[in-house]
């Protein structure tokens, strides 16, 4: 404790001394300008936490009415030490930060201030809502009394909603896309982890009310419900309210891409599944209980997560669509390599364990892999390859389609030339230790004199994973090659080129790509036509010299010959 005061006795001298430094400086922001907003809003997020888990416990102390909470004097101690501390010193702090504000419109616009109002909101608003949640817990009789849950939810909340109102007004609407994406985030993982458990609950209702399975579906339910409840305000505040109608940037892109289309996706087809491997395994394979009700115990959540993991898809595809993107933008690039690789890996990890069980069988073995039988590692390795391989081949059959409409574009993607060769990479260097591990073990039963079907077996794991990653090695590598190949051949001429048009923050790297010179780009305010590598190197072509002014307005694509001084 004491340790802690001084430091933050330090940090204030520093903060007042670096104030003193720079007085009462206006203008353009300097290095003292901001090593005084670094420190400045570090310490009133700091001062913040402080006073929030101090008045937060002393709430709580007074709602919570257990002896053994009374006795704690340990905890009494510390949450008085914060209040004293930390509210005199964050009102102080406040204070002055407020006078910056008001008199420098520039402090507004600074990213101290930004990322001070941003981290301010989204760990308030995490500790409200899961104070909220324990709160609606305890007051359902879903969990054991916790009166301090509703401290932190009323003292948490309120830090939240004050910071809400000074983001709404005191913060530019770009330095805002940070805090709106990150609030939806928030909700959007609470509201779909809430709709999961409450339609997992209501089909354990559905199916197994009143048998003797494990877990309570009526509980459950009644658990998602509340964090439903909990998260889809927030989701609802920070996306349908706020995000979904701010700029269409590569942040909100990834948002979308990342977080709604592709996480959705996952949940639905690894949930998907497992109630189908289930399902297998009950009908055509070994299961490990003879009762229905014990084997499917677990398929009602999969099945309510699968559903959710659609809806997510199905809402975040149709946004995607609403909002007509004119090109490819390397976000979309990052979602379709990311998920063809999911899927690529499962059916190769589905491949591995078919080729295992194969082995198994010809050799006749007993033993298990995986702690299952040869027929349940049969029905999982089917189960991987029915999921697997076509997510694969729908995604790569996209991207594959948009090298052959625009192949300069997409072969000097840097999405596609790392997925390539990581995929390249990781398939040769897992091939190359499975290699290593079965000639090991054949030169190993050949020196002892025991060549055999028991080889053969105590081999099938490398020779498995050699198959598998060889042929994903061979084939990634076959087209990165082929890739090569396709890119535009460089343009002999310009060292220099200078692309003056719309915003296009890929459109410099891939033209310097082609061309092997210096690229740089400007972006203009008003609408061009959109930036495409053969038409740049076309217009430089048609234009050749040592230097190059190629401009997109609305007309098209012009190449200009100049000279720096």
């Amino acid at each position: 404790m004491v340790a802690a005061l001084l430091l933050l006795v330090v940090v204030v001298l520093a903060v007042v001394g670096i104030r003193r430094a720079v007085g009462g400086e206006r203008g353009p922001v300097t290095e003292a300008h901001a090593i005084r907003r670094f420190f400045q809003y570090l310490l009133l997020y700091g001062s913040l936490v402080v006073m929030a888990v101090g008045l937060a416990g002393l709430l709580g102390r007074v709602l919570d009415r257990d002896p053994i909470v009374a006795a704690d004097d340990v905890e009494l101690a510390r949450n008085l030490a914060f209040t004293v501390v930390g509210v005199p010193l964050y009102a102080g702090l406040a204070l002055w930060s407020r006078r910056r504000l008001l008199a420098d419109p520039l402090e507004r616009t600074s990213i101290g201030w930004a990322f001070y109002v941003t981290v301010a909101s989204v760990t308030s608003l995490i500790v409200a809502i899961t104070g909220l949640q324990s709160a609606l817990g305890w007051a359902l009789d879903l969990a054991p009394a916790d009166p301090r849950a509703l401290a932190r939810f009323i003292v948490w909340g309120g830090v939240w909603a004050v910071h809400w109102w000074l983001h709404t007004r005191l913060v530019p609407v770009d330095r805002s896309r940070v805090h709106h994406l990150a609030g939806s985030l928030i909700g959007l993982v609470t509201a779909a982890t809430g709709l999961a458990t409450l339609l997992g609950g209501a089909l354990w209702m559905l199916f197994f009310s009143g048998t003797d399975a494990v877990l309570s579906g009526g509980d459950e339910a009644l658990r998602g419900a509340v964090t439903l409840a909990v998260g889809a305000p927030v989701w609802f505040l920070y996306w349908v309210r706020t995000a979904s109608r701010g700029q269409r940037d590569p942040l909100w892109l990834a948002y979308v891409l990342l977080a709604g289309v592709a996480g959705g996706l996952v949940t639905a087809l690894v949930s998907a599944s497992t109630v189908l491997y289930s399902a297998l395994v009950w009908f055509l394979g070994e299961p490990q209980f003879s009762n229905a009700v014990r084997h499917f115990n677990d398929a009602p959540w999969a099945a309510g997560a699968a559903v959710t993991g659609a809806v997510l898809w199905w809402y975040h595809q149709a946004v995607l669509e609403e909002v007509h993107l004119p090109a490819r933008t390397e976000v979309r690039r990052v979602y379709e390599y990311l998920m063809s690789a999911i899927g690529l890996l499962a059916a190769a990890a589905g491949l591995t364990i078919l080729v295992v069980a194969g082995i198994e069988a010809s050799t006749s073995s007993d033993a298990q892999i995986l702690g299952q039988s040869a027929v349940n590692t049969l029905l999982a390795s089917a189960t991987l390859l029915v999921v697997g391989a076509p997510v694969w081949w729908f995604y790569w059959h996209r991207i594959q389609r948009a090298v052959q409409l625009l192949p300069a574009d997409e072969v000097a993607s840097p999405t596609r030339r790392a997925y390539l060769l990581v995929l390249f990479g990781v398939g040769g260097v897992a091939a190359a230790v499975a290699l290593l591990v079965g000639v090991y073990l054949f030169f190993e039963d050949a020196v002892q004199g025991t060549l055999g079907a028991e080889t053969l077996y105590s081999m099938r794991v490398p020779i498995g994973i050699l198959l598998s990653t060889g042929a994903i090695a061979a084939y990634h590598w076959a087209v990165h090659q082929s890739s090569r190949a396709a890119a535009p051949v460089s343009v002999r001429g310009p060292r220099y080129v200078l692309l003056v048009g719309p915003p296009d923050p890929q459109i410099a790297k891939a033209v310097a790509h082609a061309t092997g010179g210096r690229v740089q780009a400007w972006s203009t305010e008003g609408t061009g036509t959109p930036w495409s590598v053969e038409a740049v190197l076309a217009a430089i072509a048609a234009a050749p010299d040592e230097e190059v002014l190629v401009l997109s307005d609305a007309s098209g694509v012009h190449a200009i010959p100049v000279h720096r001084r």
